[in-house]
């Protein structure tokens, strides 16, 4: 049963030890501390009671981070969070698209970018676009009625419920949380991808995997996807069956990020701006990076500081697309 991997020792010693690495610089009064030191005493109950199916999680902590409000699981919530995603990864994955990037072992960001720019030539027409508010867009039921096709352990379910049906204490007031899931959470990333998992279906059937169908081609980050196609009508086929899959989950396109026209034309894909001549860098990227550089400005930094972190942006710019970056084409896009 899969309660019983997510309860063993070696899979909880793996998410104690991710959550030590995290939370090594968190307040003293932080509990992850508190966890450390009494970890030997607290396994044997902890695994008692996942196997037992009794236990819950604590309400979230509602603060400010640098940029935006942050739930905060406790440090044994999180630990347990880690424990299931490892265990729902290893057991979902073979039931997930290989066009799903995001995903430990799937290829990451640079691995979407690089499949995206090596099938332009194919194709004339592009739509690019990602979910309007997407965590926070997540229905609960329509989520648990995927989740029910692939796992069938009931004391996992139970946990799973209680990851979206969480309650966050904000000074003093506590809330009930009835649709999205948690930001900045183990697990969040895997429940992401298994709630578009209809949408990876229907395009794998519409498209035909690999070069059949209407021979296009289809790839996703996180709520970011891209469908390229080589002719007007097929694309719009795509855009058709993605419309109905998007009403079927209850989740809408971001207008602001969708693009549908000619490759031509180029457009931005994760921060990268692709064209038929090559990939640059997306007009975006280059402004957060020149917003960043005045904010170290702004406070102060010396010439060394703000070198290492340009330094430090164009490796990422650069590293693990090597063989794609151009000589003589833009970098940025326009």
């Amino acid at each position: 049963m899969l309660i019983e991997l997510i309860a063993s020792d070696q899979v909880l010693e793996q998410a104690y030890l991710w959550m030590c690495e995290k939370r090594a610089h968190h307040h003293f009064n932080s509990d992850v501390w508190q966890v450390r030191r009494w970890w030997d005493e607290k396994k044997p109950l902890l695994q008692q009671q996942l196997r037992a199916g009794t236990y819950q999680f604590r309400e979230l902590r509602r603060v400010w981070g640098p940029d935006q409000l942050v739930d905060y699981w406790s440090s044994m919530d999180a630990l347990v969070l880690k424990a299931i995603a490892m265990v729902l990864t290893n057991h979902l994955q073979p039931h997930l698209s290989d066009r799903v990037f995001h995903l430990a072992g799937s290829g990451g960001m640079k691995g979407a970018v690089r499949e995206v720019a090596a099938n332009l030539s194919d194709h004339q027409f592009v739509f690019r676009t990602d979910v309007k508010s997407y965590y926070a867009s997540i229905d609960h039921e329509i989520l648990m009625e995927i989740v029910k096709r692939n796992v069938d352990d009931e004391k996992v379910l139970a946990l799973l419920w209680g990851y979206l049906r969480r309650y966050v204490s904000d000074g003093g007031k506590f809330m009930d949380i009835t649709q999205g899931i948690s930001l900045g959470c183990p697990l969040s990333p895997l429940m992401g991808a298994l709630y578009l998992k209809p949408l990876d279906d229907r395009m794998a059937t519409l498209l035909g995997g690999a070069g059949g169908g209407l021979g296009c081609f289809y790839a996703s980050f996180m709520d970011d996807w891209v469908v390229l196609a080589p002719t007007r009508w097929k694309l719009r086929k795509a855009i058709k069956a993605v419309n109905e899959v998007m009403a079927e989950l209850r989740v809408q396109k971001h207008p602001d990020k969708t693009f549908i026209g000619r490759i031509a034309k180029g457009f931005d894909f994760l921060g990268y701006w692709f064209t038929p001549t090559g990939l640059g860098v997306a007009s975006k990227t280059v402004s957060r990076m020149l917003d960043k550089v005045s904010r170290l400005y702004e406070q102060n930094a010396d010439d060394e500081r703000i070198e290492t972190y340009l330094k430090r942006w164009w490796r990422w710019v650069r590293s693990g697309v090597d063989g794609i970056l151009c000589v003589g084409v833009p970098l940025v896009g326009v």
